[in-house]
């Protein structure tokens, strides 16, 4: 990696190189504590599932644009900018995906406490994270990645996404295969949330 670096702090680069390599495994104490005190209503459990449901829907989509590469561990950034689809609106769509996910989990379990530590852990780990990436992305991609980073925002979108304005995905069918695991985890989260519960 080169110079382009320099522009982020060096030490956030290099948490958040080591929660980007080990982001499957940094749930595992919230989800302990899912487990121990989940207490899923009627209403927590239909409003969970409903942001998890629109979480995945949101990582599908980004996956039919990006594609497998977002699976890997590797500082791998693929052998173009990703600009189109959901990444036109935000900067990291998959992410916004991951953020409903959570959520939804730590509203099924029905806790307001565990929903307010979840977002926070979340805010924590996603900041470093996208630090490291967007390190990555300035080195690789320079001034164009620097051009999109300025007008295209990271998390919120600008302006209301209007269905007409919505590019359909090149494929699906690979981008449901490459979230068959997202999808069998989040099956296997509820049926235990709801054996525990």
């Amino acid at each position: 990696m080169s110079g382009n670096f320099e522009q982020y702090p060096q030490s956030n680069v290099g948490i958040g190189e080591i929660l980007f390599r080990y982001r499957d495994y940094t749930p595992i104490p919230l989800i302990v504590l899912l487990f121990i005190f989940c207490k899923p209503t009627a209403l927590s459990a239909t409003l969970g599932l409903l942001a998890i449901a629109l979480g995945e829907v949101i990582r599908i989509y980004s996956v039919a644009f990006i594609g497998s590469i977002s699976r890997t561990r590797k500082d791998h950034t693929g052998a173009r900018l990703i600009k189109e689809g959901p990444f036109g609106y935000v900067r990291n769509p998959l992410y916004v995906g991951n953020f409903f996910i959570a959520t939804g989990v730590a509203v099924f379990a029905g806790r307001p406490w565990l929903i307010v530590l979840s977002v926070l852990l979340f805010a924590v780990q996603y900041y470093f994270i996208v630090t490291y990436e967007e390190a990555i992305l300035l080195d690789r991609f320079g001034e164009e990645y620097e051009t999109y980073r300025q007008s295209v925002p990271a998390w919120i979108p600008s302006h209301p996404v209007e269905i007409d304005d919505i590019v359909s995905p090149p494929a699906l069918r690979p981008a449901l295969r490459s979230e068959s695991q997202t999808l069998m985890a989040i099956g296997g989260m509820i049926t235990l949330l709801l054996v525990f519960g």
